[in-house]
């Protein structure tokens, strides 16, 4: 593609003339960008002079990625910058600040008395429980390992993720567990010798270590979860009216106490406390989260409204109920920053935001 055809399509984008094929593309490279902040009708000579001169020399570039990127931080600097100085109702550039993706941060509770702030732990520390070593690695992770001399009796542990938090758990079996925000998980530090039970509410990917006499179970409120080694996703929050179980290796049995149903790879079970219901599974948008995305394809406002809220630990109000009714296609990073998010969604011209200390407001447009 041309430089030439590159900027009328952005302009064709831009004025809402672009097909659906073109859309994509467009936002596709978007989603590539980083604007770290919303941009001030001072910047503007700034961003206009440092924009432009991006294009020229990496133009000469045989990569064609890196110009496209060029092109597309400069029309989009001056479709930003437009957007933050022409819109009425700009959210508030503080409260935009106080504001941030969420991060590693959790609280593992050892039996009924010692507590550990996993974020304050320093890499490298151990602390040893009941015959096992905790163990927090170069990345955060804790993990659990049995020493020669344990006891044969597990102690009773929970890990608590806090909203804007998430973290990653390896067992003693060498499962391993990356659990979402606002979701705890309790499990033996070891497990008995004829199976591996725990209970989570909340979020959690499980990469499970295979035990053939030992079957893997994962207890969500009256939904269990039976697996021998696989790779799945739980989506089970406290107020949820829907257990999402989706399968991405292995085989996995999901039972309540009136069926049980047996998942393959790439199907997805949905418990509205009465029936188990399967489908196919949209593996990318259900486990993006892990890979620190959000990806939506066809999900209503109120969800995707309540997974960012989750995340940047905010409250979320709507104007009407109608408005959390809306679906939404497309993706971005976790990390990016608020007003970011929040500009992806108002590219639709559905709905607009505004905020108010940790609660933002959505509004029909």
């Amino acid at each position: 593609m041309k430089d030439q055809e590159i900027i009328d399509l952005l302009t064709r984008y831009k004025n809402r003339t672009c097909t659906e094929s073109e859309k994509r593309t467009v936002e596709s490279w978007y989603n590539t960008l980083d604007f770290k902040h919303a941009i001030t009708s001072g910047e503007y000579e700034s961003i206009k002079e440092q924009s432009w001169n991006r294009v020229n020399p990496i133009q000469k570039k045989k990569n064609n990625l890196y110009r496209y990127a060029a092109i597309l931080i400069a029309f989009l600097s001056f479709s930003v910058l437009i957007y933050y100085v022409s819109q009425t109702n700009k959210p508030n550039l503080v409260e935009l600040s106080r504001i941030k993706p969420g991060t590693n941060r959790a609280t593992l509770i050892l039996g009924q008395k010692d507590s550990l702030d996993l974020t304050q732990l320093k890499i490298g520390s151990v602390v040893e429980s009941n015959g096992i070593k905790i163990k927090k690695l170069a990345d955060g992770t804790i993990s659990y390992e049995e020493k020669q001399t344990a006891s044969t009796t597990g102690l009773h542990n929970k890990l608590i993720v806090p909203r804007g938090g998430q973290y990653r758990i390896i067992l003693s079996d060498s499962s391993v567990i990356l659990v979402n925000s606002e979701s705890e998980i309790e499990f033996p530090s070891r497990f008995n010798e004829t199976e591996r039970r725990i209970k989570m509410v909340g979020e959690g990917y499980f990469e499970v270590a295979k035990h053939k006499s030992k079957p893997f179970i994962v207890q969500s409120k009256e939904q269990e979860v039976t697996v021998l080694g696989t790779k799945f996703n739980i989506e089970a929050y406290r107020n949820d009216k829907y257990i999402t179980t989706t399968l991405v290796e292995g085989k996995v049995s999901v039972a309540s106490e009136k069926e049980q149903v047996l998942l393959k790879p790439g199907e997805q079970s949905i418990f509205d406390g009465e029936k188990i219901l399967i489908s196919k599974a949209k593996i990318a948008s259900s486990t993006a989260w892990k890979d620190n995305l959000f990806i939506f394809q066809s999900v209503p406002l109120g969800n995707i409204m309540q997974k960012i809220a989750r995340w940047y630990n905010i409250e979320v109000t709507f104007e009407n109920k109608e408005l959390a009714q809306i679906q939404f296609t497309g993706s971005i990073s976790k990390y990016q920053d608020i007003e970011q998010v929040l500009q992806l969604l108002e590219m639709t011209d559905k709905v607009k935001f505004a905020i108010e200390h940790q609660t933002i407001y959505v509004k029909t447009k």
